[in-house]
Order: structure tokens, then sequence, then C-alpha cells
């Protein structure tokens, strides 16, 4: 089951920055923690919904230890975006409004590829750089 998310916004995401990003804990039907051990998860934005190219792609590592309990469990998919990363993105300001962007992260694992999550992506600008 696909979970709705907004990253950015509210002075949580700067072009230019070096960030982590989190994902997690994956959860089924149930509201139980479902283990990511061995998953290949991609990070993916794009400029909108209907894009078919993404202006970033990246492999999320899975951090943490499972554990079925959702009071034990600290497993999560994690990607590190780096400044140059963050570049690639035209961020809002108070001049030119608010520039969002849309991302999703998909499990790629042959025979079970599954959008785990998407939503807004907002980063904002502080500064020229």
């Amino acid at each position: 089951m696909a979970t709705t998310q907004t990253i950015g916004g509210s002075g949580t995401l700067f072009v230019g920055e070096d960030k982590s990003i989190r994902l997690g804990p994956v959860l089924n039907r149930a509201g139980i923690p479902v283990d990511m051990t061995g998953w290949n998860i991609e990070f993916v934005v794009s400029a909108s919904d209907s894009s078919t190219e993404p202006i970033l792609t990246r492999t999320a590592t899975v951090i943490g230890v499972f554990n079925p309990d959702p009071l034990a469990n600290t497993q999560e998919a994690e990607v590190v975006l780096t400044d140059d990363d963050l570049n690639l993105f035209r961020g809002s300001n108070i001049l030119t409004g608010a520039k969002t962007y849309r991302h999703s992260w998909k499990r790629q694992t042959p025979n079970s590829e599954t959008v785990l999550a998407r939503g807004k992506f907002a980063p904002e600008k502080a500064t020229a750089l």
C-alpha cells in the first residue's frame, strides 16, 4: 500500500545542500512492518507524475533493524542527496513562487515492482549560489 508524503517545504529542504531522506517503516495493509531486507528500492524525482524522464534517480540503502513489533522496528530506506543532486532543481522563493516536483519510492525487485510512497518534492532556495 503506497503512502503519500511531502518532502521539503517549511525550511526543510534547500537547493544546493546535502540531505539524507528516509522512507520507513514500510507497513502492510494491516499496519504491520514489512521486512525490506534484500529489496532494491529506488527514489525517483520527476517534474510531474506524467513526465517520462526523471530528473533524479537514486538507489536507496536499507538501514536499521527489522522487527515485526512496530515499536521495536527501526528499518528504513535511506537516500543521501548531495549538493550537486539538489542543484538540479529550481527551488521556490518569495519572488519566483513555489516550484513543486513529484517523487516516488519504488521497490524494483524482479516480479515485484511496487510503488511504496509518492508525493510532493518541494526544495526551496535560500540565496543565489
